[in-house]
């Protein structure tokens, strides 16, 4: 933290300091999100986290999320949610997902890679039967 004080000069001399001024801490990047976690979807994830405790000294102003391969969207980047969905993912992938704090001063590291995961259906989805050919169609013919 700093603090500053004005001494006034002119070609007579200099004045006394003024009173120190109110203490500033410099803002710096924040540190990288924590606990950051997947969970799959169908061409999607949703991806959480916990935020930084250290904001370097400047308020968070927005997350991004990255996919590893590259072509997942963050569809809410740049906003200060802690759960964002990530689309446009190839379902049958397996994605890991990184998260980065943006404050006045910048952009911090990444966080850890979470667990992979792979996009696809989800769960409890039904796949539609396969049309059947073995089944007998009755037919009658007169004669």
């Amino acid at each position: 933290a700093y603090t500053f004080t004005v001494i006034a000069s002119n070609a007579i001399g200099s004045g006394p300091p003024s009173a120190p001024s109110n203490s500033v801490t410099p803002a710096a990047v924040p540190d990288a999100p924590t606990g950051v976690t997947a969970t799959a979807g169908n061409a999607q994830a949703t991806v959480a986290f916990v935020p930084p405790v250290n904001t370097g000294g400047s308020p968070i102003t927005g997350y991004t999320v990255v996919s590893n391969p590259a072509g997942g969207v963050d569809a809410n980047g740049g906003s200060t949610a802690t759960t964002h969905t990530m689309t446009g993912l190839v379902n049958g992938t397996a994605y890991t997902f990184k998260i980065t704090a943006t404050n006045t001063a910048g952009t911090g590291t990444a966080s850890a890679a979470t667990t992979a995961v792979t996009s696809g259906r989800r769960r409890g989805t039904p796949t539609p039967p396969a049309p059947r050919h073995d089944v007998p169609i009755p037919a009658s013919f007169r004669g």
